[in-house]
């Protein structure tokens, strides 16, 4: 029996088949990431300037898996019984901004099976959407216990990093968010070993239809 500290894990979540059905069943988020069951997750991809640059989201060190990592713009679980646009909510929650459900662009679903060494087996349905925004970093408003860091990086260069054609990228424009929530301009300067491991087809598959939108 795994017994790892995990955030949320009363939160109630739908489980799927392994063709990506749902299956009806709710269970609690611990349960579903010690036994490995498939559900899904909402994921928004920010990019700005026609695409040219993607704005990630450093994850707080208090997350259960890849704390510290940089990470989509904003991602969270699909909770049990949730729409599409109730499951949006993540983007307010995390990041602070308000922004309506139609303004987001729906690029198709993603598998994603990590086990990670704390013992926790996640199998996830990412449900993938884009929101072309160009305001500044400085904002949004985003929530300390979730997010520490936001930053722009221009997105030929980001996937040269994924790819492992370049060794790091440096972010067009970065913030540190304090644990008050007070945002500071910072280079930021990232390398593969602090991204959460997208792949490059992905990558390439998002920003792809999001410039063909």
């Amino acid at each position: 029996m795994v017994t790892v500290e995990q955030n949320d894990p009363a939160e109630l979540l739908e489980v799927f088949d392994r063709q990506g059905r749902p299956t009806g069943l709710a269970k609690a988020r611990g349960a579903v990431h010690v036994d490995g069951d498939w559900h899904l997750a909402f994921h928004c991809w920010i990019l700005r300037h026609g695409a040219r640059e993607v704005v990630l989201q450093r994850r707080s060190l208090r997350k259960d898996t890849y704390s510290g990592y940089w990470d989509t713009a904003a991602a969270g679980h699909w909770r049990f019984g949730e729409s599409a646009a109730e499951a949006a909510r993540e983007i307010a929650e995390e990041l602070g901004i308000l922004v309506r459900f139609e303004e987001l662009v729906y690029v198709g679903r993603e598998r994603a099976a990590r086990t990670y060494p704390n013992g926790l087996k996640d199998r996830e349905l990412h449900e993938v959407y884009v929101l072309k925004l160009d305001q500044p970093l400085t904002a949004y408003r985003p929530d300390p216990t979730e997010v520490i860091g936001l930053a722009a990086f221009p997105a030929v260069e980001l996937l040269a990093v994924v790819e492992g054609r370049a060794d790091m990228v440096c972010a067009s424009d970065g913030v540190s968010v304090a644990a008050d929530g007070t945002l500071a301009s910072e280079p930021v300067v990232v390398s593969r070993d602090h991204l959460v491991p997208y792949s490059a087809a992905r990558l390439r598959r998002m920003i792809g239809r999001a410039q063909a939108r």
